[in-house]
């Protein structure tokens, strides 16, 4: 099964894609969250032939709602609209993830420059998606 997961942000959204059978999800670049976003994933959807789409919940550390939690649900129920299967994934430190690995898992400091912000949201966008891809493992 091919999937699609986005890592939802105010201005930004991180897309990767994999599938079930590799088990392995990539960055698979961003797009701008704008009122039409929701038409851009099921396009992406499509052109991927991804049959659901995964998105990072972020939770609190505490695992509460937040208001962040709040929009991203609110986008989910925009993606449902256009005819999208959604499942969630508790993105929690998911960025923070992201930047580690594009860094080659270097701390930051003297001689690493910080990644492009898009960089940041596809790759985080891979985390969520490779926790999905690994409790499908998992479970099947």
């Amino acid at each position: 099964m091919r999937a699609l997961a986005l890592d939802v942000g105010e201005r930004r959204i991180g897309v990767a894609s994999g599938d079930t059978e590799t088990g392995i999800a990539v960055p698979a670049g961003v797009i701008d969250n704008t009122p039409d976003s929701p038409a851009q994933v099921l396009r992406e959807a499509q052109a991927r032939g991804a049959s659901v789409v995964v998105v990072g919940m972020p939770y609190s550390m505490s695992g509460r709602v937040g208001p962040q939690a709040e929009v991203v649900r609110e986008f989910i129920r925009r993606l449902e609209g256009v005819g999208l299967e959604v499942e969630t994934v508790d993105e929690r430190l998911s960025s923070a993830e992201a930047e580690r690995a594009l860094a080659g898992g270097r701390p930051r400091g003297r001689g690493r420059r910080r990644p492009e912000k898009g960089a940041v949201d596809a790759a985080a966008a891979a985390v969520v998606l490779q926790a999905w891809l690994d409790g499908k493992r998992g479970a099947g």
